[in-house]
């Protein structure tokens, strides 16, 4: 008498599929606070342009540099960026956006903003929620 039996794939399919059930069906509970609003996103280029007229000018050059598709895809979905002497520090909202900026686009935005140190953070989603 064997103590091994014979793995049945049919048997490991259905205990997997029942142990996935339930899996992200809970609902986030968020406490309810009449102050916080929430709005579209507007692309960073116009924020920009209200908010911080000095960054504006910087990120015209930037478009400039590395074309208008390239910036629609990859600075006007930035979440904001900050500018203080020779600092500045961008924050793009995923890693992925963190990874491509660093690793193609680190020289462009160092001579268009006219800065010697960048720091690019990522990864908090624009819902904030997983926000490190």
């Amino acid at each position: 008498m064997s103590a091994l039996e014979p793995i049945s794939m049919q048997a490991v399919s259905e205990k997997v599929v029942l142990a996935r059930k339930g899996r992200l069906e809970e609902d986030a509970q968020f406490v309810v606070n009449p102050r916080l609003t929430s709005t579209e996103f507007i692309p960073l280029e116009e924020r920009m342009a209200g908010e911080k007229p000095e960054i504006a000018a910087c990120l015209a050059k930037l478009k400039e540099k590395v074309g208008s598709e390239t910036f629609a895809k990859r600075f006007n979905v930035l979440q904001n960026i900050n500018r203080s002497d020779k600092n500045l520090l961008i924050v793009t909202g995923s890693e992925r956006l963190r990874t491509l900026l660093l690793k193609e686009h680190l020289k462009d935005i160092m001579d268009a903003f006219s800065v010697d140190n960048v720091r690019i953070v990522g990864g908090a989603g624009f819902g904030g929620i997983d926000a490190f």
